[in-house]
């Protein structure tokens, strides 16, 4: 049964009989069924949105609509979280080709409503239409329960760090791009096409640097690590040196990509925090990344803006204009 057979309505209304009570009940004055939803917020409230695009973030095949629903959700908490702040309310804008079987709408909600349960955010509204390929597209609204982190505020000496691991997503994007490699590693391999389909919004990490006052400021890398820095550095008005050996890269990165650090410096979607900190916090930081069981990486550097954005590789510091991240509108190799 398609999305034609069952129609446009009774699809939303067989969705709306799924939704859980929104977490924050007490918070929402109109739900799902109206014109719009209704929301009493208290303190600072985040808004942001991301899509999904079949053809442009994803092809066909690639993953299990219920994945793409999760994935939905995550890299727009990933923005959330680059803020300080929590998820708390989404809204969701469907376009969906007429012959897609409605079972793989309802994975796709399964996953999405399970990354949002997860983060104890609800789904409170959206839209659905028809549209030549899958277009996933959701507003997220976050709540930051502190002072907000914005890109503002690096200064120069203080330290650069990221969380997790940077390059997996680049690679398994390249492996699934590629339709796999019989020369690789079928672990490694495994490993890193999951880093690009299922990212990990570090939320709990951002609110906690939030609450602790540790970032100075901070962004998401979604565009790549040099790309997204140089975004930072251009709103706080400094520079930076990243040093490649320090740069955090995982065991399934070095069995496909050994030493090149470029996957690591460009690629984008791994949605980890990227973030500067004084000095003085090393040691509340090193305590934090334990707690949180996220490794929180010193990568280099804030330097003055006169001093560019650069990395330190064996052979010297090249600039970061030799590198590229990614940009929807750059032309591309046919």
């Amino acid at each position: 049964m398609t999305i034609r057979d069952v129609g446009e309505f009774a699809f939303l209304r067989r969705l709306r009989a799924r939704l859980p009570d929104a977490c924050h009940a007490a918070q929402v004055r109109l739900n799902v069924g109206d014109d719009c939803a209704a929301l009493a917020l208290p303190g600072t409230t985040v808004l942001t949105t991301d899509a999904l695009i079949e053809g442009v973030h994803f092809r066909p095949g690639w993953a299990p609509f219920d994945v793409l629903g999760r994935k939905a959700f995550a890299v727009n908490a990933s923005d959330v979280a680059a803020m300080g702040g929590a998820p708390t309310f989404a809204l969701s804008n469907l376009g969906v080709p007429p012959d897609t079987p409605v079972e793989a709408l309802d994975a796709l909600f399964d996953g999405f409503l399970a990354a949002a349960g997860e983060q104890r955010a609800s789904l409170v509204g959206g839209n659905l239409s028809m549209a030549p390929q899958l277009t996933i597209a959701v507003t997220l609204l976050g709540r930051v329960a502190s002072d907000l982190i914005t890109r503002t505020g690096a200064e120069a000496g203080d330290d650069l760090y990221v969380s997790g691991t940077v390059g997996d997503a680049a690679l398994g994007l390249r492996l699934l791009a590629n339709g796999g490699s019989d020369n690789v590693d079928p672990a490694a391999a495994h490993g890193l096409t999951e880093r690009f389909l299922l990212p990990t919004a570090r939320v709990a990490v951002g609110c906690a640097l939030a609450n602790r006052r540790l970032a100075t400021a901070m962004i998401d890398v979604s565009d790549g690590l040099l790309q997204d820095l140089g975004h930072l550095c251009e709103a706080s008005r400094v520079g930076a040196l990243v040093e490649a050996d320090r740069l955090p890269l995982s065991d399934a990165y070095r069995t496909v990509a050994g030493s090149d650090c470029t996957p690591a410096l460009t690629g984008g979607e791994d949605y980890e925090l990227l973030f500067s900190a004084p000095r003085a916090a090393r040691p509340a930081l090193q305590n934090m990344a334990g707690a949180h069981g996220c490794a929180l990486t010193r990568i280099g550097r804030v330097q003055p803006q006169d001093d560019g954005v650069g990395v330190a590789l064996p052979d010297g510091v090249h600039p970061a204009a030799e590198f590229s991240g990614f940009d929807h509108f750059a032309p591309r190799a046919a």
